[in-house]
């Protein structure tokens, strides 16, 4: 998964390819459209729910998977 450039990278694509996104804190969501996420990371803090890399969604379905042994 590419790192997180700190903007979505897709900016102005009316029409963006669906993303899987990693969190800081392990979560990833499958099959999301980047334009409905924070790609900024919030200022003088690191937050678990920072998208930390991304990829081309693979799947067409939305799906959140936890890191092993967390659920």
């Amino acid at each position: 998964m590419p790192a997180n450039p700190g903007r979505n990278p897709f900016d102005g694509n009316d029409s963006p390819p669906l993303v899987d996104i990693r969190y800081r804190c392990g979560l990833v969501a499958r099959a999301v459209d980047p334009n409905k996420r924070r790609w900024v990371r919030w200022p003088g803090r690191d937050d678990s729910m920072d998208i930390v890399s991304w990829q081309p969604a693979e799947g067409k379905d939305y799906e959140l998977v936890w890191p092993a042994g967390e659920v």
